[in-house]
Order: C-alpha cells, then sequence, then structure tokens
C-alpha cells in the first residue's frame, strides 16, 4: 500500500494548475453545441437551470448545484433544457508533468459531474466573483488560490479512503514497474532489468511505455527520479549529493545535468526557489 500512496502524492505533486479566465453566462434555450474540442480545462458551475452535456460519447443531465470538470482537449456536445440557464465558467491550464501527454483529468480518475458538491466550494467561488473585472496587479494571487481551493474540496470529496493508484488505467505491466521503483527509490535499474520483471524484450518494453506514458522507459524512470527529488530539495536540508546518491545516481554531477535537462534549474537554484527557507 505504501507504494500506491506514494504513486498518488507523487502524481499530486507534479500536477501544474494555471488559472486564466473566469466568467459569468446568463443563458436561454438556445444554448447548444455539437463536437467542439477545448483548448484549455474548464470549470462549469450551474448556478440556474439544467442542459445536456456529452463528453466522449457519454451522456450526462447538468443541474443547478452540479459542477463539471472538462479537462483541455476533450469533445464535448452541449444544448439547454431550460428557458434559463445561469453559469459560471471558470478556464485554466492543468497538466501532471510526469504524464504530460495524457489528460490529467483521466489520470486522476476525476468525475464529469460533480453533485451536491456547490456548498463547500461556495467561499472561493464568490471571491471569485466578488473581483471579476478587478484590475489589481496581485488579483491573479487571489483567483489561483481560489481555483486551487476549488480543486482541492471537490477532489478530496471524491478521494476514497485508500486512493486508488492514478496508474490503474494503464496496462498492468507498467504498474508493475512504477510500483517497482517507487518501492525501491535507491535503485537505477537498467531498462533489462525492468523488462525481465514484466516477461518482455527490451523493444516490447520500450513500445509499452511510449503507448502508455509518452515516454521511452529510460526517460520515465528519469522523470520519476526528477519528480520526487524536487519534492526532496524543498522539504528537506540534505545535501544534493546525498539526494543523488539516495535516488540511485551515484555521480552527483550527471544527477545535476538530468535535474536541469527536466526541470530547467539546477537543484539548488530549484531548492533556492521552492525549498523551505526556515531550513536554510
Amino acid at each position: 500500500m505504501a507504494g500506491t500512496l506514494n504513486s498518488y502524492q507523487l502524481i499530486i505533486d507534479s500536477l501544474d494548475i494555471r488559472f486564466l479566465h473566469i466568467k459569468q453566462y446568463e443563458l436561454d434555450y438556445k444554448w447548444q453545441a455539437s463536437h467542439r474540442t477545448l483548448h484549455h480545462s474548464v470549470l462549469w458551475i450551474v448556478q440556474q437551470g439544467s442542459f445536456l452535456l456529452e463528453v466522449d460519447h457519454i451522456r450526462y443531465t447538468c443541474k443547478e448545484g452540479h459542477i463539471c470538470i472538462l479537462p483541455a482537449h476533450t469533445d464535448i456536445s452541449y444544448h439547454a433544457i431550460t428557458g434559463e440557464l445561469a453559469l459560471t465558467s471558470i478556464n485554466f491550464d492543468a497538466e501532471i508533468s510526469l504524464l504530460s501527454h495524457r489528460s490529467w483529468g483521466h489520470v486522476l480518475n476525476l468525475p464529469v459531474v460533480f453533485d451536491q458538491a456547490l456548498h463547500n466550494v461556495q467561499s472561493p467561488i464568490r471571491d471569485m466573483l466578488t473581483h471579476i473585472g478587478d484590475n489589481s496587479p496581485v488579483i491573479s494571487l487571489l483567483m489561483q488560490s481560489s481555483l486551487l481551493r476549488i480543486l482541492y474540496e471537490l477532489m478530496n470529496r471524491e478521494m476514497p479512503e485508500q486512493p486508488i493508484s492514478p496508474y490503474t488505467h494503464m496496462d498492468n505491466r507498467i504498474h508493475t514497474i512504477i510500483h517497482f521503483l517507487l518501492s525501491h527509490p535507491s535503485r537505477m535499474p537498467e531498462i533489462r532489468e525492468l523488462a525481465e520483471l514484466v516477461q518482455l524484450s527490451d523493444s516490447h518494453l520500450r513500445k509499452l511505455f511510449i503507448k502508455q506514458t509518452g515516454q521511452a522507459p529510460l526517460h520515465f524512470v528519469h522523470s520519476l527520479k526528477i519528480e520526487q527529488a524536487k519534492r526532496l530539495l524543498a522539504t528537506s536540508v540534505k545535501p544534493i549529493s546525498q539526494i543523488s546518491y539516495e535516488l540511485g545516481v551515484e555521480n552527483a554531477n550527471y544527477f545535476t545535468r538530468m535535474f536541469k535537462a527536466k526541470s530547467g534549474l539546477t537543484p539548488m537554484q530549484y531548492r533556492q526557489q521552492y525549498g523551505l527557507w526556515l531550513n536554510e
């Protein structure tokens, strides 16, 4: 179970959210669209009326008090089924850096429609609506923090007591390898070792990883190690050489190059930017 919990935490830690825009809409029965592809992730908060929503060929009825989460690149169709419809739309970008080619909503197994969820998020929504049109240069901080609060409340509400692995919907062989990597953080396994673990050839393992994660096996292992390193750099005072060693990279200089290639910062720069300053 420890590996599963670690995998969920790792995914949450690598989730990047950026608020873009909020707008209120007063609509009527003519509101409709077919097969629209979203360029950004969207939150729809239904405040009055109802409408039919189709997402990836699955139909939902969205009513007053419901909240819809629609990840970017989702194909949607919708049409109003009441004469009056009021909703608030929040646009944002979201990406799980470890699995950037996959929809963040699908990785986290989030439902499309949250019912009876509005009560828990009324306060941050009210804060956002109150400041629509505010031109203060720091208003983006309030909008960003309110969006994060909304997502926290929705995700925390849906999360079971024992959260499932975010890799559940992947091939079981990928799941086995990820569990192995998380259970043995000090190992930097050879690709052949991972292939043998799931009884595949090196070439078949490569094809499987690219199909499931968008990355070759070695690149994925490095990405996972970097996400683990980010957490250690931000929350501990361990020397970088020790973190490198604990993550299975004996050459600290190589670790630094690998970290910068993945994150754009050296480990020291990352610690200075994101670390707990009281640890200094």
